[in-house]
């Protein structure tokens, strides 16, 4: 790979089961892409793991791109 290698977030998500109305969490930390598809997802604070990816079918991250749950609940 050339350049500087690229890193994706993997984050821990909370969200509500549609079967139950429960809220569940993930066990394993998974990327913002596929947290998409769980219903009314969010990042569970201090559970963040950079993974290094190939290729270049993903989008830059960085705190300026992605503000936190707690962040935004906070009014920040």
């Amino acid at each position: 790979m050339e350049g500087h290698p690229k890193f994706v977030e993997h984050w821990r998500w909370r969200y509500r089961d549609p079967a139950t109305g429960r809220t569940c969490q993930t066990l394993l930390p998974i990327s913002e892409r596929e947290a998409a598809e769980l219903p009314e997802a969010q990042r569970i604070e201090g559970s963040m793991l950079l993974r290094e990816a190939e290729g270049d079918d993903f989008p830059e991250t960085g705190a300026e791109v992605h503000r936190s749950v707690f962040e935004s609940e906070q009014g920040l």
